[in-house]
Formats: structure tokens, C-alpha cells, sequence
């Protein structure tokens, strides 16, 4: 426990220092929401690479050298990630005996350190739980590994502090704090607002208000602790199956509800008609934990490439970049964009999970910048997800990049956060404000509005 203790002494004078120059949440809540959507991709990865090993055990009965290289990859970056978001459990835990401090500001912070210490409980579940399980995947995991900064054990060591029962009772005592200080009536800023959202749609929060949770734990270490490393059997329980159940919750991407504008087949047959290959497209989430921290009112933006007879007119079907696509396009994928899991294409009705939408399309466009547009946005399927947000790098890229990069013509607004320029989905809206672009469809709450109405206003200044 001593280097907690040494966590705990450097993390309150880090605070200290901090907060002579600027409000520490500034810089901590952004860094939490970009660890909070490393998290997520790490779990919307975790169910295709499980089954991917299965297969090849139940095939061969063992791995290949291609799949131990990637589980280790694959802990290495877990371990990363995880002290990371360990640092942010302990900066703000001193403040539950803090008194002295604003009411709310300290609320604020227990809240961001509790968020971040249930992040990883639920990274844990989805992400280590099932190795544990499987004896070929201990073992590679408990193996050391120098080039991957692996120790000995070292599945067993994180399972450890996952079980610990000193780090339950330490979460409780946050839970229990959090809950007394909801009945206070604060004035909750976005950041609050986000930090609820992540707090109270989590599997491990919902988990731990069980009476029950505690005695699961606590029986699950006593056979731990008297078991070997092969032997090892935890969480194979009905009561604590966390694949199913309260761990469902869609692998933790917390999404609330259904979107309104789902199964909408009315819209989905009049947006077909009216879009054009090479439109931007803007959604709203409300319902996603993500929407509660993206400025602005747009959470999301991507681009329609068109039907099949479309891209045939443009005279690009048999470019060497789409044939590999054929089949996907006429199966009705025809939307480019950049999810957690990487730029793919998508469906309308996929894309349609959503409340509002926008349909935006350049007013001077001419074949030639439409082929090229869209040929640009074939040019980044298969790119990773951008956790920086960075539009000055090209491997990786977020939704709104995704639109960055295509556009190159258009001199997009940017904003700079801790050195590094970013776009966002309300940047590229304003750009209907000098004419650029021009909104050609809009939908808000699942339903068609008629934008001459002065709504569209209201979006762009965030003020619905």
C-alpha cells in the first residue's frame, strides 16, 4: 500500500500547485474524457478478439504466436490506460474528509475520482474478466514479458486489486458521499452533468448498490486466495456474470434509450431521395454518454457517399479505392464515418439510432470536388480512432476530421485545447452562416422540421 500513500501525498500537491494558475478540472476533465473513450473502444473491441481467440482454441487448442503478441499488446495498453485513470481515482479521494473546501467544488472533484475509479472496475470486467476464465489465457497474461513491460503474475496482481476488499469498502465510501450529496441542490455545469452520466449508467456502479455485491467479492477472494495461478476461477458465478444482465448495458457504451429517429423508415426513404453524394451529415445523441461533453449542440458528423447508379454517373464506381467495396455499398452501407472502432461504412438505418439529424451540402460543389470528396473519404476506411483529437494528424482521425480531411478546400474553424487544434461537429455547421454550406434537410426529436422556421439558429448557438 505504499505507493499509494506516495499517489496520495503527490496528487494533493500536484492539486495544490495546480490551482494557483488555473481550475485543475479544466485539465482534468478533458484528459478523463479522452481516457473514458479509450475505455470504450477497448470494450467494443473486447467481444470479436474473445471470440477471434476461442476459435483458435477450440480449432487447435492452442495460440499462435500472432494472437499471444496481441494479448499482450492488447494488456500493455490496459495497463497503460489503467494508471492512467488510477491517478484521477486518487487525485480527489483526500477531499471526502476535506471539509474546508466549496461544497460543490468538492463534490465535483469526488465525483471526477469516483467516475474514473468506476471506469476502471468496469474495464476490468469487459476487458480482463473473460481471461481469467480461460486457462491458455492466464497463462500467457501471468507470463513476464519485458518487451511488453509485463510482470510475472501479472493477470493475477490487477485481479487482485479488482477483488481487493479494502478497495471495495474505499468505492463505498465515495458511493455512499455521492448519493448524500445529490439531494443538495446544485447548479450542475456540463462537466457535472457528464461525470453523473458516467457514474450512474456504469455495470459497476449499478453492481455495487447490490447488497448482495459485497459477500459475491468477498467469497470470490477467499477461493483466490487459496488457489494457484492455474486454479484460478473467479467470477464464474451466476450471480456476478458479467457478460449478461447488469453488465450488458451494450459492452458499457453507455447509451441510455433508443433514438428517435430508429426504425424510422419514413425518414430514411425521404433523406435517400433528397441527399446527394459527398453531403455532410450532423446527428444528435442525447441519450450517449458522450453527447453530455462535446461542445457545442452536434455530437457527430459524416458523409454520404451514394448509391451504386450514383457513383456510376460520377464515373468513379470502378475506381480501384471503392471496388473493394461493391458488395457493402449495394448492401446499403453508403455513410463513411469515424466510430470508436475506426472509419467504416455504415447503413442509414444504422446511422439513424439517433434524435436529431442535419443534412448540410457545400453551395458551390461541382463534379469535380464531389469525386474527389468522395474519394478522399474511401482513402481513410479502416484508419483508427483519433483519442487526441488532433486535426493535424492524418492516421488517426475523429468524426468531425473525418469531414476535415475531405473538405480540404474549405478553411474549417479550429479550436486549440492543451496544444493541440481541434474541429467539431459545430464548426463545421457554421459554415452555413457565411453560405459555404447550405442545410438541406433537418430533423429534431425524430422528427422533420422546416429550417426556415429559425430552429437552426437556436443549434448553432447552442440555446435548445
Amino acid at each position: 500500500m505504499k505507493w499509494i500513500i506516495v499517489l496520495l501525498i503527490i496528487s494533493s500537491l500536484n492539486l495544490s500547485a495546480e490551482q494557483e494558475n488555473r481550475d485543475i478540472f479544466d485539465v482534468e476533465m478533458e484528459s478523463l474524457y479522452t481516457l473514458v473513450e479509450r475505455s470504450l473502444v477497448q470494450r467494443s473491441q473486447s467481444p470479436a478478439f474473445f471470440d477471434e481467440l476461442n476459435t483458435e482454441l477450440e480449432s487447435s487448442g492452442y495460440l499462435s504466436a500472432q494472437s499471444i503478441q496481441k494479448i499482450k499488446k492488447r494488456t500493455e495498453d490496459y495497463k497503460t490506460l489503467r494508471s492512467a485513470l488510477l491517478k484521477k481515482a486518487l487525485l480527489f479521494e483526500p477531499w471526502l474528509k476535506e471539509k474546508k473546501l466549496d461544497e460543490k467544488r468538492r463534490f465535483k472533484g469526488v465525483m471526477l475520482s469516483l467516475s474514473s475509479a468506476i471506469v476502471l472496475y468496469d474495464n476490468y470486467l469487459f476487458n480482463l474478466s473473460a481471461m481469467q476464465s480461460e486457462r491458455h489465457l492466464r497463462h500467457v497474461i501471468n507470463d513476464a514479458d519485458s518487451e511488453y513491460n509485463l510482470e510475472s503474475r501479472e493477470l493475477l496482481l490487477i485481479t487482485s486489486e479488482y477483488t481487493s476488499i479494502g478497495n471495495y469498502i474505499r468505492m463505498q465510501k465515495a458511493i455512499q458521499f455521492y448519493q448524500r450529496e445529490l439531494e443538495q441542490e446544485y447548479e450542475y455545469d456540463d462537466e457535472m452533468v457528464y461525470l453523473q452520466t458516467l457514474i450512474e449508467n456504469s455495470p459497476s456502479y449499478r453492481a455495487q448498490e447490490d447488497k448482495n455485491f459485497f459477500q459475491v467479492v468477498a467469497r470470490k477472494l477467499y477461493f483466490y486466495g487459496k488457489s494457484s495461478v492455474d486454479e484460478v476461477e473467479l467470477f464464474r458465478d451466476d450471480s456476478i456474470n458479467l457478460m449478461s444482465g447488469v453488465f450488458g448495458n451494450g459492452m458499457g457504451l453507455i447509451s441510455t434509450r433508443r433514438g428517435l429517429m430508429y426504425t424510422n423508415n419514413t425518414a430514411e426513404t425521404a433523406l435517400r431521395q433528397e441527399m446527394k453524394a459527398g453531403d455532410i451529415l450532423l446527428e444528435k445523441t442525447p441519450f450517449r454518454l458522450t453527447d453530455k461533453f462535446i461542445p457545442g449542440y452536434w455530437g457527430h458528423a459524416a458523409i454520404w457517399i451514394g448509391s451504386k447508379e450514383e457513383l456510376k454517373e460520377l464515373g468513379i464506381w470502378d475506381e480501384p479505392i471503392i471496388v473493394p467495396y461493391h458488395k457493402q455499398i449495394e448492401e446499403g452501407r453508403q455513410i463513411v464515418e469515424a466510430l470508436r472502432s475506426g472509419v467504416e461504412l455504415n447503413s442509414l438505418k444504422h446511422f439513424l439510432n439517433i434524435d436529431d439529424m442535419a443534412v448540410l451540402r457545400e453551395s458551390a460543389i461541382d463534379v469535380k470536388k464531389r469525386k474527389a470528396i468522395i474519394l478522399r473519404a474511401f482513402a481513410q476506411l479502416g484508419k483508427a480512432y483519433d483519442f487526441n483529437f488532433d486535426v493535424e494528424t492524418t492516421d488517426k482521425i475523429v468524426c468531425s476530421e473525418l469531414v476535415y480531411i475531405c473538405y480540404t478546400h474549405i478553411k474549417w474553424p479550429t479550436s486549440k485545447t492543451l496544444g493541440r487544434y481541434t474541429v467539431s461537429p459545430d464548426h463545421i455547421a457554421h459554415k452555413t452562416e457565411s453560405n459555404e454550406l447550405k442545410l438541406i434537410s433537418l430533423y429534431y426529436k425524430g422528427k422533420e422540421i422546416d429550417h426556415s422556421e429559425g430552429l437552426w439558429k437556436k443549434m448553432l448557438i447552442d440555446k435548445i
